[in-house]
């Protein structure tokens, strides 16, 4: 008797296909809607995890950090107060993820408009105190905060919205590659 396979369902990708030698565990990660939840130190398939095309050579491993937003109101109390509790009540996962050709020149181009602003905005700094020119000041430090805005957000990939000790949930994944993972 032959199984019936759904005509709509959405393609499955080969999990291990072009993973560079790195093999994705199955139950290691899994779609909650347009979340993409994974165990610690897990490895993803070797799919690009923003449109789901084959990665080519090895996939990149990045150790993500998160902890609750609640802790960013101690900004208001003190900067360097915040910085100490962060580092201290931070929870982090290690995750194992594809990206095509595409994408990591997205991604390399966001880094370079981080670097290009800060080098850009410590030239506009030195020229407006060389030549009184201090109306190039708070140009610079506009250009400067921009430049992370941008950078941040062309450079990531995967934004960790939940990290605890059973494993880790991230936003930013295609919903090609969503779809072809298993769901909860």
């Amino acid at each position: 008797m032959p199984t019936e396979t759904n005509p709509y369902a959405a393609p499955r990708a080969d999990v291990n296909a072009g993973a560079g030698g790195q093999y994705a565990d199955p139950g290691a990660f899994w779609r909650s809607g347009p979340i993409l939840v994974t165990r610690p130190r897990a490895v993803l398939p070797a799919r690009c995890v923003k449109c789901n095309a084959e990665v080519q050579g090895s996939l990149k491993k990045q150790k993500f950090y998160w902890h609750h937003p609640a802790w960013f109101a101690l900004v208001l109390v003190n900067v360097i107060i915040y910085v100490v509790v962060a580092m201290i009540v931070r929870r982090s996962a290690e995750v194992s993820y594809g990206l095509c050709a595409t994408h990591k020149r997205q991604r390399r181009r966001g880094v370079f408009i981080v670097v290009g602003g800060m080098f850009l905005s410590f030239g506009l700094v030195v020229v407006g105190i060389a030549s009184d020119l201090a109306a190039l000041i708070p140009i610079a430090i506009l250009g400067f905060l921009v430049s992370i805005v941008i950078g941040i957000v062309r450079g990531r990939t995967l934004l960790p919205v939940r990290i605890d000790k059973s494993g880790a949930q991230f936003k930013g994944c295609g919903e090609a590659y969503l779809a072809s993972l298993p769901s909860s």
